[in-house]
């Protein structure tokens, strides 16, 4: 399970998703993954919710560019930020 404890990791998450969507062609999820990352010097709301907006992108419309291993990645990043906006 990949867990994240702060920003700096998901902000290195999504950096890193974002190359991978970027080398694989998909243009248009990389720009959304980037655009998240680039909310990291905004208020940790404004991240975390942009972040949340962008993985949700990139699930729903990969379409097997990803491997299993990082589709369970996705999902579990995408979990943990689910649970810190159903607990708040």
């Amino acid at each position: 399970m990949r867990v994240m404890t702060d920003n700096r990791e998901l902000y290195d998450y999504l950096v890193s998703l974002a190359l991978e969507l970027k080398i694989h062609g998909a243009i248009s999820l990389s720009e959304a993954v980037d655009f998240a990352s680039g909310q990291a010097s905004s208020s940790s709301t404004e991240f975390v919710g942009e972040s949340r907006i962008a993985l949700r992108k990139v699930m729903d419309e990969e379409n097997g560019i990803l491997s299993a291993r990082q589709r369970s990645d996705l999902t579990d990043v995408l979990s943990q930020i689910d649970a810190i906006f159903n607990n708040h």
